[in-house]
């Protein structure tokens, strides 16, 4: 996977992830104490990484590449 795709890939995960965050927010399933563990516990975790994925691709790229 190129750079391109990975940051494409990475950056509809974060909207999905946010569109997620979206609707626990903003609706009446923040009540459901399952879909308010998975938002907590995985959904929000996943939107951190995948942004500072995003963030700092040029430095994951050249740690998981051996350059340094």
């Amino acid at each position: 996977m190129g750079p391109a795709q990975l940051r494409k890939t990475l950056r509809w995960g974060h909207i999905v992830a946010s569109l997620l965050l979206g609707t626990y927010l903003y609706s009446p399933l923040s009540a459901n104490p399952t879909f308010a563990a998975f938002i907590l516990y995985a959904v929000f975790p996943l939107m951190g990484l995948s942004g500072v994925l995003m963030w700092n691709q040029a430095k994951v790229a050249r740690l998981f590449s051996g350059g340094g």
